[in-house]
């Protein structure tokens, strides 16, 4: 049957979802096609389910709801057990704090419809504040915060945002089946990590398939106070450091067949020294330095240390990714223009 399956991944979600829900009850609606939201409940220990439902009762119940249960924490468990659950191929994968535009649905519908070689689609978020957004926000143009376009323009891209990230169902699970697994384990509880989102799209994209980028779908971003603080983002900084210490994996797996070991270990870890020292006022005064280059450095640190540190996992992991990417590519055979 045709359809859209709206997952909402949740931990300790109740004070987000309402909004988030009431803006799913205003979707335009088309006629012929099959709706339903998943919510996916990743160890909630608050009131997240009742409220989702109460919420989507007072709503007049627009279409299917149904919540499922996920134990093993992380982000990315969690959408991988909402998209088994999906009854349909089109798959929107919306964050509870993502308001998503009235039309966004009925388009998702028609991208993949009408370009049957893209099998991963992103669209734009706009920053919605609980308190005004602090100088540096706007200086760094939001980057972080799934906001904006990060100048993408309209058509095929490399990478889109997990917030708001629609994908067929079919390429999802058939990449899962084949006893592929994920590197990251992406947000988990209250524990601040990323990369999942990029993971998806690194993995399309290593097995064949088409990412697609349209500047007209669009949604909100609805960003709490405690997320505009300073020391909140340089966590935040530290997640895509340390992610992307794992997810340059792919590139190199995919070009080399291995993981390029270090011929001078100890070579590798003055470096690190040595680019610390360079920036040691960013760690001594990284509350003063509310800068694009601060965070940069925080970043970088990051990422070399998680290098250094996770090495010979690095190594294993490597091994694994080798052997899926390696597997008989199956990509959408169809018309390479939208």
């Amino acid at each position: 049957m045709k359809g859209i399956s709206v997952i909402i991944c949740c931990y300790n979600s109740g004070n987000k979802l309402i909004a988030t829900l009431n803006h799913l009850a205003k979707q335009q609606i088309v006629p012929g096609i099959a709706y339903e939201v998943v919510i996916v409940d990743n160890n909630c220990t608050d009131n997240t389910n009742d409220t989702a439902k109460e919420t989507w009762q007072s709503l007049g119940d627009p279409f299917p709801f149904v919540i499922v249960q996920q134990p093993v924490a992380g982000l990315s468990n969690a959408r991988e057990k909402g998209i088994q659950t999906a009854l349909y191929d089109y798959i929107i994968l919306c964050d509870d704090d993502n308001w998503l535009c009235e039309d966004y649905l009925a388009k998702v519908y028609q991208l993949f419809d009408n370009t049957p070689a893209v099998a991963l689609i992103g669209g734009v978020g706009e920053a919605v504040f609980e308190t005004p957004a602090p100088k540096w926000f706007n200086e760094l143009n939001g980057f972080g915060y799934a906001v904006g376009a990060e100048s993408r323009k309209t058509g095929y891209v490399d990478s889109v945002y997990g917030a708001g990230m629609a994908l067929r169902k079919t390429v999802f699970t058939s990449i899962i089946n084949n006893e592929f697994s994920f590197i990251l384990s992406d947000r988990s509880g209250a524990k601040l990590s990323s990369g999942g989102d990029t993971e998806i799209c690194l993995l399309f994209k290593y097995k064949g398939y088409k990412i697609y980028f349209d500047s007209s779908l669009k949604f909100k971003h609805y960003i709490s106070s405690n997320r505009l603080e300073w020391k909140y983002y340089l966590k935040l900084r530290r997640s895509f450091g340390n992610a992307m210490s794992y997810l340059q994996l792919y590139g190199e797996v995919n070009l080399t067949g291995k993981y390029p070991q270090e011929s001078n270990k100890l070579k590798q870890i003055l470096s690190c020294i040595k680019f610390a020292i360079w920036h040691f006022k960013y760690i001594l005064f990284s509350s003063f330095f509310k800068n694009a280059r601060c965070a940069d450095f925080t970043q970088q640190l990051s990422m070399r240390l998680t290098s250094i540190i996770n090495n010979s996992k690095m190594e294993e992991i490597a091994e694994r990714l080798k052997a899926n990417l390696k597997k008989e590519k199956q990509p959408l055979q169809y018309a390479d223009k939208v």
